[in-house]
């Protein structure tokens, strides 16, 4: 009988265990998460297919190098980093998993909401310095505040729903919706203007586009209330994050937290600087459910895809 050759997976960077030991039942599975750049190209000619997540780069340069690949899977939502036109063109799919995170990426939104409004992370860090002063941080509440959704897709939905259920009233601006979906969750659609002038809190969940590069800029941040806040989960480049700097420095804005930069990493940022910015090193899908649910998807997808 002729030996069965199983193909070869390359993992790039670490992912839920569960899903290389699916990974491990039609596969062989090479783990290269110390790889570098130059290290990555060398050996990816022999592979079938490349699994990543966002240390890399996959440019035309990398996917010129895998001779084989059949398929480069994203372990998460975003493509941002991966030319994937041009490697379609050169027949290898490309796959992420969108819907595994939602809940994860929705939940990290809220406790941001309510980390500026209760000012959590400062008052703890005050707490740190062998100080006890309640009064030093008085803060806000969001029941009967209103929410501002930028782009009320899967995401988008998940917060307006746990935002309602805070006594929050929801807004929302998506160009891709009928004003009738957006009532069925009881939210209000409206233009962007309108949101940017009644949010008390602006909650960012579009993907980076063309059209979304910089859609909050200088002008867009001055229709503002005074003493908004912006959370952003959604993707870095979306806010003009100088423009965004002036505002808080100011004091317009009420405070900023993301768990996106237009730079990941962002090196010494001078947003860091600014006691009402807080931002996390984008771990909206980092949870132990949102990982197993992700590997375990991809493992489907990369099996059906190499016929195996």
């Amino acid at each position: 009988m002729a030996e069965v050759i199983r193909p070869r997976i390359l993992v790039s960077e670490p992912i839920d265990p569960a899903g290389i030991e699916q990974f491990k039942t039609f596969a062989e599975v090479t783990l290269a998460f110390d790889a570098d750049r130059d290290q990555l190209i060398s050996i990816l000619p022999e592979f079938d297919a490349l699994v990543v997540r966002v240390k890399h780069k996959i440019d035309q340069e990398v996917i010129d190098a895998g001779k084989k690949l059949k398929v480069i899977a994203m372990n998460g939502i975003g493509l941002n980093h991966i030319d994937v036109s041009y490697a379609r063109s050169k027949d290898i799919a490309v796959i992420n998993v969108p819907d595994a995170s939602n809940d994860s990426v929705a939940e990290l939104t809220i406790g941001l909401m309510l980390n500026l409004a209760r000012r959590i992370t400062p008052a703890f860090a005050s707490v740190r310095h062998g100080e006890w002063n309640k009064h030093a941080f008085i803060g806000y509440e969001l029941t009967g505040k209103t929410l501002g959704i930028v782009a009320l897709g899967k995401i988008g939905s998940r917060v307006a729903h746990i935002a309602q259920a805070i006594g929050m009233k929801v807004i929302a601006f998506d160009p891709f919706l009928t004003p009738e979906a957006a009532a069925a969750q009881n939210v209000i659609l409206v233009e962007l203007p309108e949101l940017l002038e009644q949010a008390d809190v602006i909650s960012i969940h579009a993907p980076l586009t063309k059209d979304t590069y910089h859609m909050l800029g200088k002008d867009e941040i001055a229709k503002m209330k005074p003493g908004t806040f912006i959370v952003n989960a959604g993707r870095g480049g979306i806010i003009d994050e100088e423009a965004l700097y002036e505002a808080l420095k100011s004091g317009h804005l009420g405070g900023f937290a993301a768990d996106v930069m237009q730079n990941e990493p962002p090196g010494k940022d001078k947003l860091f600087d600014l006691p009402n910015v807080l931002v996390t090193p984008h771990i909206g899908a980092s949870t132990h459910e949102a990982q197993q649910r992700i590997g375990l998807r991809l493992a489907e997808r990369i099996k059906e895809l190499l016929n195996v």
